[in-house]
């Protein structure tokens, strides 16, 4: 077995080297720079250097250079081991130097073993140093050639750095218009928390207070007092709920459940469950079905969620003895619900706001009923989860109208549709 030198300037390139031919039973030594190759080549004398090329300071071609200008170490056999200098140029220059092998990073274990097998069994001759001013000139012309593709792949290198340090800067103001958005959302919500939340549980504690404490009030007053505490309890639930289903919304936890429906029939479903509350402030209530209605696939609670916010909005912003009126027609691409009322009305400028979270245009109904400022932002995120839209239209005084459009499956009628 032979003693080989590796000389690398990175350990693990070393330590692979190393390990594969020390496995095989040759002795191993090695160096990290070519000065301290060729003092250890003085001193240990192996048969054989696997050296790389690209190392600072000294490179490959260098060192060879003076190691054949040595008489002492001149016959030692090389082997190249490198990523680069494979041109046709360099083989011509290592050649110059007698080194008649180079392997590619990365080599299969087994052609290094048989390379150096091959080399180790060639007879040990030391070329004459190649003439000077010639190995200079070959020298320096390949050191610029790879200067410039270094140069080359340090400005690919940095283009590639600026496009992902931009995508990155984009990301990070994302995240950051993302988080101003969060704590705006808290402190609204601690706005809601101290004030509309307290506010109807004050009216509760107190209310109660009375009713325990007051043994002469009329039945008709604890009748009041009672109705009271369960419209306040009412509201806080209303409000607690709107608030999970939007947290909900938010992180994407809501999951719809399709089927095949009418949106007719969720709107009378609606209609329906409203009924008293438009009764309460004998507001006129009434569905208009266009003809050539389709089923669309949606998820039917959701859908019913969407309408009963609108219908609940339309009767608490229109004034006793209005008008609510709920319109469902076909278009090309879809369904067409909309929600019409007489009422108050929406100022123009506040139209582009009124579906962001906890906002309210007007913060009491016709008949001061309160709102939370969440149903609005809540039905937008539901209609684009099922891959439909809404808009609005409206003025102060004018009434306002709810337009919400629902795609047919997949964009098209679904098969067996009437």
């Amino acid at each position: 077995m032979a003693k080989i030198l590796v000389l690398d300037d990175h350990a693990p390139n070393r330590e692979f080297l190393i390990t594969l031919l020390g496995y095989v039973g040759h002795t191993m030594i090695e160096a990290a720079t070519a000065e301290e190759a060729l003092v250890t080549l003085h001193c240990e004398h192996p048969d054989l250097v696997i050296a790389d090329v690209l190392m600072p300071a000294v490179d490959g071609f260098e060192f060879v250079r003076r190691l054949r200008a040595d008489p002492l170490i001149a016959h030692t056999r090389v082997i190249f081991y490198t990523a680069a200098y494979l041109e046709s140029e360099a083989r011509a220059l290592a050649e110059a130097c007698g080194v008649l092998h180079l392997l590619t990073k990365p080599t299969e274990p087994q052609q290094i073993i048989e390379t150096v097998q091959a080399v180790l069994g060639m007879a040990a001759q030391a070329p004459p140093p190649p003439p000077a001013h010639e190995f200079d000139r070959s020298h320096q012309r390949l050191l610029l050639d790879k200067l410039a593709q270094k140069v080359d792949e340090l400005e690919s290198l940095n283009t590639e750095l600026e496009e992902r340090v931009a995508s990155r800067t984009a990301e990070l103001a994302d995240a950051n218009t993302r988080l101003s958005e969060l704590v705006a959302v808290k402190d609204n919500l601690l706005a809601i928390t101290s004030h509309d939340l307290r506010s109807p549980l004050g009216a509760i504690m107190n209310t109660a207070e009375l009713l325990l404490h007051d043994s002469e009030l009329s039945d008709e007053a604890r009748q009041r007092f009672t109705h009271n505490i369960y419209s306040s309890a009412q509201f806080l639930i209303d409000m607690v709920n709107k608030l999970l289903d939007l947290s909900r919304l938010d992180a994407g936890k809501v999951e719809l459940d399709p089927t095949l429906l009418l949106v007719s029939d969720i709107a009378r479903q609606s209609l329906s469950s409203l009924q008293v509350s438009a009764q309460a402030k004998t507001i006129a209530t009434d569905l208009v079905v266009l003809p050539g209605e389709q089923p669309v696939y949606a998820d039917g609670m959701k859908l019913l969620q969407i309408a009963n916010n609108l219908l609940s909005n339309a009767i608490k912003f229109t004034p006793r003895g209005g008008q609510v009126v709920v319109t469902i027609g076909p278009e090309p691409e879809g369904m067409r619900m909309e929600v019409a009322d007489n009422g108050i009305g929406i100022p123009r400028d506040t139209l582009p706001h009124l579906f962001e979270k906890f906002r309210q245009i007007h913060t009491r109904g016709t008949a001061d009923e309160r709102g939370t400022g969440l149903g609005l932002a809540i039905v937008r995120q539901l209609t684009r989860l099922h891959g439909g839209s809404i808009e609005v239209r409206s003025d102060t005084h004018q009434g306002t109208t709810f337009v919400v459009r629902l795609p047919y499956h997949n964009g098209a009628v679904p098969p067996g549709a009437v």
